[in-house]
């Protein structure tokens, strides 16, 4: 594998004001709402819905702050929809499951509760919901799969809400799968309103459905692969409106990625492309041994599909990360090994799939794993470089001041070779405290300007960065 080094560069951020934070919350989303930035902070172990509010201004001071418990409610989820921000909860009680609404105000937190839709519980399961991170036009969608009833076919409801909050359609459909306890459903709205379901679940191994729902009969469309188990997947919408499904496939040992595949389907969800590739010598000795291929073959463990995403010219680009545990000096440790990143050009053919082999070890999660921006205008991947805390005298200046351990730059050529580059970015001077980039983006509309959250390594403060 070649690897290219090139000068250090700047990903210039407005940041906030830095705000003490409690490690029992971890960020979840922010919005950009009435010339103010919403952060959502969302308690990582919790039986009710149990958030936190920060509100910023336009220039990022702090300006607000709610702590939102509701007991006995469950959290589904929280979305900025007609230029509102609405949290989305249900509720187990008399013996039915109800979905809930709450408007956030921001002098006063949320002071509009509206209950939305309630489904009667069976032999004491209960109805799930799913929300659409979507809307089309002036509506949104939900989607309710009800109580599980053992043996028979799972049954689901669709329901369309208008930007009044009022339900205006609710269709049912029965499946033809027999339910199963743990579901795992995702509702896609396409930009020209087409709804899809995605469905996973496990029976002696991975199984993808596709439904196209909004009828009262609704065809079942299984996504499957060639002599192979689907690993893991992961979908968009490419600009003509065609789903894209594109993901890894699974070697003999349970869950091991072996390759790599691309589906294309229309707006009936007929299939129109298929590709499916083994990975080459290159990505499999990169991360294992001769004696590690000899004693559990080809596939890679530990590696999960982090990212899946298209570029300025129609590019897709998939990406898969590595994430184990090892004991160190008795140190139970977070441990990647690196990535893999794949290539397919705009008509789905591959074009290359390069090995990123890279080394980051924490006792904390929340500093391992890679990013990006919402402008992937070319395939650009970024990591924290936490080899750097071994360095005695700290991390080299060439990262920026105030910086806990720095952060790597990925790029490609032509041909597939990365290129690394230092990222330079300069913190605010707060207590002395040091930052790192939490690797999760905390908004996911294209059209926005990226924002992260930056954490000190005890996790008590806080700085949210809006990209220049």
């Amino acid at each position: 594998m070649l690897l290219k080094f090139g000068l250090a560069q700047n990903l210039t951020f407005d940041f906030s004001d830095n705000i003490k934070v409690s490690s029992d919350y971890k960020p979840h989303v922010c919005f950009k709402n009435s010339n103010k930035y919403i952060l959502v902070q969302k308690k990582i172990k919790s039986n009710s819905c149990d958030i936190k509010i920060n509100l910023f201004d336009n220039q990022l001071k702090n300006s607000n702050q709610f702590d939102v418990l509701i007991n006995n409610h469950n959290f589904i989820s929280i979305n900025q929809f007609f230029k509102k921000i609405l949290l989305f909860t249900s509720e187990n009680k008399d013996n039915k499951t109800t979905l809930y609404v709450h408007e956030l105000d921001l002098d006063y937190g949320f002071i509009n509760t509206t209950e939305l839709h309630s489904e009667f519980n069976v032999n004491g399961y209960t109805t799930s919901y799913n929300i659409a991170d979507t809307t089309f036009e002036q509506n949104f969608y939900v989607l309710a799969e009800l109580p599980f009833q053992s043996k028979k076919n799972e049954d689901i409801k669709l329901l369309t809400f208008n930007n009044s909050l009022k339900l205006i359609e609710e269709v049912y459909n029965k499946l033809d799968l027999i339910f199963e306890a743990k579901r795992d459903n995702k509702l896609l709205v396409s930009p020209s309103g087409q709804l899809v379901m995605v469905k996973t679940f496990w029976n002696k191994g991975n199984n993808f459905y596709l439904y196209q729902l909004g009828k009262n009969v609704i065809n079942e469309v299984e996504i499957k692969l060639n002599n192979r188990e689907i690993a893991d997947l992961d979908f968009l919408f490419n600009a003509k409106n065609e789903l894209v499904i594109a993901g890894f496939f699974s070697s003999q040992n349970r869950y091991n990625y072996e390759g790599y595949f691309i589906h294309k389907y229309d707006e009936n969800l007929t299939l129109v492309h298929k590709n499916q590739y083994f990975f080459n010598k290159k990505i499999i000795e990169t991360f294992k041994s001769s004696s590690e291929i000899k004693e559990n073959g080809f596939g890679l463990d530990k590696f999960r599909l982090t990212d899946f995403s298209v570029d300025q010219n129609a590019n897709y680009f998939l990406l898969a990360e590595h994430l184990g545990r090892e004991n160190i000096k008795g140190e139970t440790s977070w441990i990647s090994k690196g990535m893999v990143t794949v290539k397919f050009n705009k008509n789905g053919n591959y074009v290359w799939a390069c090995p990123i082999d890279l080394k980051q070890v924490s006792n904390k999660l929340k500093f391992i794993g890679s990013f990006r921006l919402n402008s992937f205008k070319s395939p650009e991947y970024f990591y924290n470089d936490l080899s750097n805390l071994k360095i005695r005298k700290g991390i080299p200046p060439e990262y920026g001041t105030f910086n806990y351990c720095g952060t790597k730059r990925i790029t490609f050529n032509n041909i597939g070779e990365i290129i690394k580059n230092n990222l330079k970015i300069n913190f605010p001077n707060n207590s002395s405290a040091k930052y790192s980039f939490y690797p999760k983006q905390l908004n996911l509309d294209k059209g926005s300007k990226s924002i992260f959250s930056f954490v000190d390594f005890m996790g008590n403060n806080m700085l949210i960065g809006v990209e220049k």
